[in-house]
């Protein structure tokens, strides 16, 4: 292995495989497998080493120059997860190993796994079968070089029961009755080269809709060439959206999106979307989001499927099956077409993709104001975990596979797309987004590197960006910009290294960021850049001046000097939406909390109703204060905070309740074109006022309740606001829990994030008996919910403790399960004592891959407890009590 990554040793590389997966049996969990992979050689060799997992080896044969050579001794290595293939002579020229195998059909959501579920026509039991290989669980389904540098071409073969639907990456070439069984051989097409991560395949009784691009520019199947990815005619691209039988309609939304965002990206990029056939697969039992297998792509069920009616549906779940959609899409390019080299650099494959996914939905979906909603969802968030010490570079240094699964976060993902739509805005979009073409073209079916692609982006357009972005990839965190004022008037403008604790980050010195600073001069853009520790600027004193316009700088800001930010606060009206959240964020962050609740003031008179994301903001940074307050203040500062949050909304409360009595009014208004933010704020302000127990509010939405008129629309309104009162009874707590029996995924999403936000103490059993009713998979929705609930909070830890090896039991077969439950649990603790506690609690124990996460939380508590500590006088002062 090597020293620096555990990666197998270069004597041979794959260039074809050849897998044939047979002899299902669902019942026993197992298969078998038999694959032939043509290896390279490279340096001459008398042992074979592959990546295996869960696999029992039957026999293994070279087939070198006409004869066959048996395999002398096999070893295997349980921590590397390497299979190690010795045999009586040394090769010298390329090879081909024939395996036979068994395998095991997964229960945990990776590898070849099966999905358990109800089918949605009859009710009975029913399962599918499908891949997830991502990072390194291809191995767990063939023997393989399982690394995304040793890319190599595929031949699928599939036997499979004759009631079964089967798909792989590509289309399939024939479909052969097996003599006197009910089975079908399914022969594949060979696919173009790609890492072993995105093979797919996919079994089950499926059903399909169709569509197709309107270009006609993409390879048919005729001809197709595995080398250039393109065929003699073009065609306009198949695409399907595959479900289990009975819901395939419901996919006619994700399918619409497909077909707009193949054709954008295929002319943005410069280059035909490669393959022949594109298939968006519902997967029943899903851990993520999506995958982004070429040519297969599979989702869980919320990601790809609505349903209803697509024009009176709820926005947010319209929002996020289009920005998932456009996300995985954008990998068939960034991450497929190119791959990076190792893992270490997981952040041009998402990172990309999630600027570009969310580029597409801004085009498509104008309405929906998705730059604020960047900002929210994927700047800030990223922002937020890239201040703490257990952060990590964007480009991280990964050794194994445990080290993998864990940079699956919010740094490669949203501080990648940061960093992106940083310098985009810079650059400009459209000469950014020439560099990146001339990137995939430069490494078509090929692996690249950040240099890579900085070196053409470079090329594009004469700006050396290599050399202003290697820090903000190459070292944790960002900096604070403190502005201040001069004796002589000028404005002072100073970096420093931002940390959320009082505690000095490690990697001394402190680096010094290229910084666009992106500066509102009055009623003038000035993108002025800072490349040294501080820099002095000359504006006029009383004048309105902004730093970091539109929040599209990785960094924070600080006023200093109040008579700035007074000048703010008077021209609150002039900033977009994105800059005044970049000054509610900043100041959450930065400054004090009764500094905050003041700025805040300011909006009580500068509402509208477009404005979401602001609003979201607002409300979000009340509750987080109130949360962050509740264990060292008392019960009369909860209070406070709940009438100072009643006192922001209340001019919207009158229309955002005649929405509540009849939401088609505003959702079905085509002649509103911000109709849909306009129904996301009024959700918004109808939640916070139901968690603050306005009257009005939980009146009507019992009375709705009891009714049973909850549709898709209400429904997040109405569970929560009565739930979350003090004196809700059990018997209305247990009514909603006998919904999830019946419930769609969407429907059970928000049930099990309103049966989170109880306040009852007699509910709180109920609520956390959830952890061992719930799908492990849904318990996210659970935990977040939990997590932010600080009446709760205490108790849930207490049962944490008690339970801890059920629950680990229940969640640990998959790690992105644990991670989330943990994390989104426990992050928002307060108290040194209970940092002391957890931290007392967890050594010792097993921790493999959510170590990091453990880590990051002890740091969140840390920097809980400081900010309440700094902040609960301060607050008493601004409600004088």
């Amino acid at each position: 292995m090597s020293s620096r990554n555990q990666t197998l040793p270069k004597n041979f590389q794959p260039r074809h495989y050849v897998i044939e997966i047979n002899d299902l049996d669902v019942e026993n969990n197992s298969f078998s497998g038999h694959v032939v992979i043509d290896l390279k050689c490279i340096d001459p060799s008398d042992t074979v080493f592959l990546n295996s997992r869960d696999i029992s080896i039957s026999s293994a044969v070279v087939e070198i120059d006409g004869r066959e050579v048996n395999c002398s001794s096999t070893q295997y290595d349980t921590a590397s997860e390497v299979l190690e293939f010795k045999f009586s002579e040394e090769f010298t020229n390329d090879i081909k190993i024939h395996i036979d195998y068994i395998g095991c059909i997964q229960t945990n959501m990776s590898g070849f796994y099966r999905s358990d579920f109800q089918d949605p026509l009859t009710g009975n039991p029913q399962y599918m079968l499908s891949t997830q290989f991502e990072a390194t669980d291809a191995r767990r389904a063939f023997p393989c070089m399982d690394e995304p540098l040793l890319k190599a071409s595929f031949d699928v073969s599939i036997v499979a029961p004759s009631n079964c639907t089967v798909l792989s990456n590509m289309p399939l070439k024939s479909a052969k009755t097996l003599t006197e069984q009910d089975l079908i051989m399914h022969r594949f097409h060979t696919t173009p080269l790609m890492s072993t991560y995105l093979v797919a395949w996919a079994i089950g009784e499926l059903e399909y809709i169709e569509g197709h691009t309107e270009m006609e520019i993409y390879p048919s199947i005729e001809g197709y060439s595995t080398q250039s990815g393109l065929s003699p005619q073009t065609i306009k691209l198949p695409i399907r959206v595959y479900t289990v039988k009975g819901k395939s309609q419901q996919g006619q939304f994700a399918l619409s999106v497909a077909a707009k965002v193949i054709d954008y990206f295929s002319s943005l990029f410069d280059i035909p979307y490669p393959l022949p056939k594109l298939d968006l697969l519902c997967v029943e039992t899903y851990s993520h989001n999506a995958m982004e297998n070429f040519s297969l792509i599979t989702f869980r069920p919320t990601a790809l499927l609505f349903e209803g009616d697509v024009n009176s549906g709820n926005p947010l779940a319209l929002q996020k099956i289009a920005y998932v959609v456009s996300h995985e899409i954008a990998h068939q390019w960034f991450g497929n077409l190119v791959t990076m080299k190792w893992w270490d650099e997981l952040w041009l494959n998402e990172g990309f993709a999630t600027w570009v996914g969310y580029h597409a939905v801004a085009k498509f979906f104008p309405q929906w104001d998705v730059p604020s909603l960047v900002m929210w969802k994927s700047h800030e968030v990223a922002l937020e975990l890239d201040s703490l010490r257990e952060s990590h570079p964007v480009k991280v240094n990964v050794r194994n596979a445990k080290d993998i699964d864990q940079v699956f976060d919010s740094i490669s993902y949203l501080k990648g797309c940061s960093v992106l739509e940083m310098i985009s805005g810079f650059l400009g979009e459209d000469a950014f987004l020439k560099g990146v073409a001339l990137y995939l073209k430069n490494n078509k079916f090929s692996n690249a590197t950040m240099e890579a692609l900085f070196d053409s982006i470079t090329e594009a357009t004469g700006v050396n960006v290599l050399r202003r972005l290697q820090d903000w990839i190459l070292k944790i965190g960002f900096p604070l910009i403190t502005v201040s004022r001069l004796e002589n008037g000028d404005v002072s403008v100073t970096q420093s290294m931002f940390s959320s604790t009082s505690v000095a980050p490690p990697n001394n010195p402190q680096p010094i960021w290229w910084l666009p600073l992106m500066l509102t001069n009055q009623d003038h853009l000035e993108n002025l850049e800072l490349s040294k520790k501080s820099m002095a600027i000359s504006l006029p004193k009383d004048q309105f001046i902004f730093f970091n316009t539109d929040g599209y700088g990785f960094y924070r800001v600080k006023y200093e000097d109040r008579t700035i930010l007074k000048t703010i606060c008077k021209n609150i009206d002039s900033l977009s939406s994105r800059s005044k959240m970049a000054l509610i964020s900043d100041l959450q962050i930065t400054g004090s909390a009764d500094t905050l609740l003041d700025v805040i003031s300011h909006f009580i008179d500068s509402q509208d109703p477009n404005d979401y994301y602001v609003w979201a903001m607002l409300i979000n940074a009340c509750f987080t204060l109130s949360s962050l307050l509740y264990r060292c203040s008392d019960h009369n500062i909860s209070t406070k905070l709940n009438q100072f949050i009643l006192k922001l909304i209340e001019n919207q409360l009158d229309d955002a309740l005649k929405y509540l009595e009849n939401p088609d009014a505003i959702i079905l208004c085509k002649d509103d074109e911000k109709r849909a933010l306009k129904a996301q704020f009024y959700e918004q302000i109808l939640i916070a006022a139901g968690l603050c127990s306005y009257k009005k509010v939980v009146t009507q939405c019992s009375r709705l309740f009891a009714e049973e008129k909850v549709t898709a629309i209400n429904r997040n309104i109405v569970l929560t606001t009565v739930l979350c009162q003090d004196d809700t009874p059990l018997t209305i707590f247990e009514q909603v829990v006998k919904e999830l029996a019946t419930a769609t995924l969407t429907h059970k999403e928000i049930i099990l994030t309103a049966l989170g936000k109880v306040q009852n103490p007699q509910l709180f059993d109920a609520s956390l008996n959830l952890i061992f009713k719930a799908e492990p998979m849904d318990l996210q929705f659970l935990a977040e919910s939990w997590g932010s609930n600080p009446n709760i909070r205490s108790h849930l830890w207490n049962y944490i403790k008690m339970h801890y090896d059920r629950i680990y039991e229940r969640i640990s077969l998959n790690s992105t399960v644990t991670d989330r439950f943990f994390r989104f649990s426990l992050k928002d603790l307060v108290g040194l004592d209970l940092r002391r506690e957890l931290a007392n609690f967890f050594k010792g124990k097993n921790l493999d891959g959510f170590d990091r996460g453990i880590r990051q939380t002890l740091e969140r508590i840390e920097k809980n407890t400081a900010y309440a500590n700094s902040n609960i006088n301060g607050v008493k002062e601004f409600f004088n009590c």
